[in-house]
């Protein structure tokens, strides 16, 4: 008799906890999207390498493994950051990939958390002017202007994260006149290798524009080393985001590695 009455209390007492945990939201326990592991590890931060002489349009190999030939592709993202920097960034951590951001110093100015944010997450900054100013390309830059341009941003994303930045991308790939300039600050000039015009968003089909994206960073998959031009600012970046995932699969599923520009070469 004495089991049974026990048995009886303990479910009673095992009922009431379930219909609590089932009843009190706060009983559960958090669940989170899963997160993937980075194809290689943070990189500690460095001094900036030598300036290369000339420009960049590939992405660094990685060094670590014992497969040299291994290929390799950088995403990078532009005119940021903007409204669609956060949800960027989220698809780069859930995916475990890694980009290289060449921010816009008015921008970062006015959002440095968010500069704080990219750097948390283990990718790069890169300067990419402060009032995105494009000169026409057969003048090309003011070279005192462009260096103090240059140097506004450099002081910004300094003060955000206390980390200096190695690379340069000038708005609009105008590259004449910078070269003198970007050397002295330090800087390498980087370019890209597949431009997915994700800017170019149609009035019409807008909803269907991400697959566009999708199709035109494809092209990067006869290369062994691309340089993938995104962006996360400058305006409507809904249908950058709806790609992203698929382009990160893409990659990866043929072979690729992720890395920042600012690895060793």
């Amino acid at each position: 008799m004495l089991f049974a009455l026990v048995a009886v209390l303990t479910m009673v007492v095992a009922h009431t906890v379930v219909v609590a945990v089932r009843d009190d939201p706060r009983a559960l326990p958090a669940t989170t999207a899963p997160i993937r592991a980075a194809d290689h590890p943070a990189k500690a931060q460095h001094e900036c390498p030598t300036p290369t002489a000339g420009i960049i349009h590939t992405a660094p190999r990685v060094r670590a493994t014992a497969d040299a030939s291994s290929r390799t592709v950088a995403l990078t993202f532009d005119d940021g950051p903007g409204a669609a920097t956060p949800q960027v960034l989220d698809v780069l951590q859930r995916a475990g990939v890694r980009a290289t951001f060449f921010v816009v110093g008015q921008h970062a100015a006015e959002d440095p958390e968010m500069l704080r944010r990219i750097t948390a997450g283990g990718n790069a900054l890169g300067d990419h002017t402060w009032s995105h100013h494009i000169p026409k390309a057969a003048a090309g830059w003011n070279r005192g202007k462009l260096a103090r341009e240059i140097e506004h941003t450099r002081r910004t994303i300094v003060d955000a994260t206390g980390l200096e930045p190695c690379l340069f991308r000038p708005p609009g790939g105008i590259v004449k006149g910078a070269g003198s300039v970007t050397h002295a600050a330090g800087l390498s000039t980087v370019l890209w290798s597949v431009d997915t015009r994700d800017w170019s968003v149609p009035s019409k089909g807008a909803s269907t524009f991400a697959s566009v994206i999708r199709k035109r960073a494809a092209l990067g998959l006869t290369q062994e080393h691309p340089v993938i031009l995104l962006h996360d600012g400058g305006g409507n970046r809904e249908a950058t985001v709806a790609a992203l995932q698929e382009i990160i699969n893409d990659y990866r599923a043929h072979g690729y590695q992720f890395v920042t520009l600012d690895e060793p070469r």
